[in-house]
């Protein structure tokens, strides 16, 4: 009995020692990273904060895309999906466009430009779309309830996708790479959804974004007209 009592004992130790030098590497990295993180919150808010601050929507872009940019663009998205969300919904889609798709967009939207300003201002709006480098569209999943009604599903997840956006923008930014969110008409138009690939019934445009390097250095903030003091109320 004494000698089995041993052998137990041996073999249990054998595990404990296994087991500790046997530690996964990513707890060990992601518990460092942490006590990295939380020794250091001041420079991180700073550094959240200058993101924040100096990203800009940009106008003009490098005809080419940046060499790292589908890695990216992927991490951006990671960022997006991590925005606020009522009820987990995860209502945003992202569809990254090609060239087919691309040139059926640009066209499509030179065809309602020249609908309303005429032919040569539709030329002049199609050639500028097509300088464009990169493009992704955001939707949103459609609910059942009523969008105008302020506590509906529909209203949560349309304002979640938009938080999406600005994440994406963000991570985007902080990557060296720029973005513009458009809205335009064509947007919203039943054909932009079949050169997009996405069905209307299902989903509806939060917005285009175009990305790419931008030309130039970064545009200097905008003064506000309204600061802090003139949106702030504190209320007792």
């Amino acid at each position: 009995m004494r000698s089995i009592i041993c052998i137990i004992l041996v073999a249990a130790a054998q595990l404990l020692a296994a087991d500790a030098f046997t530690t996964p590497q990513t707890t060990i990295t992601t518990t460092t990273r942490s006590s990295q993180l939380n020794a250091r919150p001041e420079a991180r808010s700073r550094e959240v904060h200058k993101n924040i601050l100096s990203r800009r929507t940009i106008n003009e872009f490098e005809p080419t895309l940046p060499d790292n940019w589908e890695k990216a663009l992927e991490k951006s998205i990671e960022a997006a999906i991590y925005a606020p969300n009522h009820k987990r919904t995860e209502p945003w889609r992202f569809y990254l466009l090609g060239p087919k798709s691309i040139e059926k967009v640009c066209q499509l939207n030179a065809d309602i430009v020249a609908s309303k300003k005429g032919e040569e201002a539709g030329q002049k709006k199609l050639k500028r779309w097509l300088q464009m480098p990169g493009w992704l569209v955001v939707t949103c999943v459609k609910g059942d309830d009523d969008f105008n009604n302020p506590t509906s599903l529909a209203r949560e997840d349309y304002a979640a996708c938009c938080c999406a956006v600005q994440n994406l923008c963000l991570s985007l930014h902080s990557q060296g790479i720029g973005t513009k969110w458009t809205t335009g008409p064509v947007n919203f138009d039943d054909r932009f959804a079949e050169a997009v690939g996405f069905a209307p019934d299902k989903e509806f445009t939060v917005g285009t974004l175009w990305f790419g390097s931008a030309v130039g250095s970064s545009p200097s903030p905008p003064l506000k007209k309204l600061a802090v003091e003139g949106t702030f109320t504190k209320v007792e």
